[in-house]
């Protein structure tokens, strides 16, 4: 029996993740593009090595962007222009520019030890199984308006430093130091041993964070969406302090707790400075 050949169709794949790879396009892409003018533009004045190339609508012209391509220029870092941006990936609002780049930097604990051999009394923030990339793109922002040190993340249990938490942390992203330790729990532990207080959020129960004292070296630890703190991690912290309620509702988003936490934290130090 012979089978029937029909001709091939050319299809274009430059643009879009080929079918059948068991790729996740949609991750492929936010792991490797920063969009935005904000994000790209801190980008370009962090980490401009880390750029393959921008890409700019011609269509799209703001003092926003002529900063940005006045900048690239100066850093020669590669720029191309096109009428459209239709890049395989999710629907985005990229403002007309679009980068390509490396995959984010981050530390390894021996170098973020070093980090903080170089800081008098930090302020540190641990994120434990934050699933959600908008979640944790607003936690850097706080964290990086509140001064935070450095942040720690799981390796295997967090959301990725995608361009989704780029675009939402505002820029904030290249601006944080970050350490992705395979070994959270021990990580706590080390920061215990080098004299880091270690405080726990959980939803009730705990002191009220009004009445903690925040004054010293500190490690700020939230738990996940749905679960909070996993008990291994819960186990380690020094201090479990919870956010006062006053209506109905019991529970605040992981974004809005850390925000206010990190605050009250600053406050205190304000006043002991």
């Amino acid at each position: 029996m012979t089978s029937e050949r029909h001709p091939r169709k050319k299809t274009d794949h430059s643009a879009r993740t080929p079918k059948n790879t068991g790729l996740d396009e949609k991750k492929l892409f936010e792991e490797n593009h920063v969009w935005g003018t904000h994000p790209v533009h801190e980008l370009l004045l962090t980490r401009p090595r880390s750029i393959h190339e921008i890409l700019i609508e011609k269509n799209k012209t703001s003092n926003k962007l002529q900063t940005i391509i006045d900048l690239a220029r100066k850093e020669h870092v590669k720029i191309k222009f096109a009428n459209e941006l239709r890049i395989g990936g999710p629907r985005i609002n990229h403002q007309g520019i679009i980068a390509r780049v490396m995959a984010q930097e981050t530390l390894n604990d021996d170098a973020f030890f070093a980090l903080l051999s170089e800081t008098k009394k930090p302020v540190l923030l641990a994120l434990d199984s934050i699933q959600d990339p908008h979640n944790l793109g607003a936690i850097i922002r706080s964290a990086s308006a509140a001064g935070v040190t450095g942040l720690i993340l799981p390796k295997d249990r967090s959301a990725p430093l995608s361009g989704t938490v780029a675009k939402i942390s505002a820029g904030a992203l290249s601006h944080l130091p970050v350490c992705q330790t395979t070994n959270f729990v021990r990580m706590l532990q080390k920061l215990k041993e080098k004299g880091i207080w270690i405080y726990g959020t959980i939803k009730e129960g705990g002191n009220s964070i009004f009445s903690t004292d925040f004054s010293g070296p500190v490690c700020l630890v939230i738990g996940g969406e749905e679960k909070g703190l996993r008990p291994l991690v819960k186990e380690q912290c020094d201090f479990r302090v919870t956010i006062p309620m006053k209506g109905k509702l019991d529970s605040l988003n992981a974004s809005v707790a850390a925000g206010i936490i990190l605050f009250e934290i600053v406050r205190q130090n304000t006043m002991v400075s």
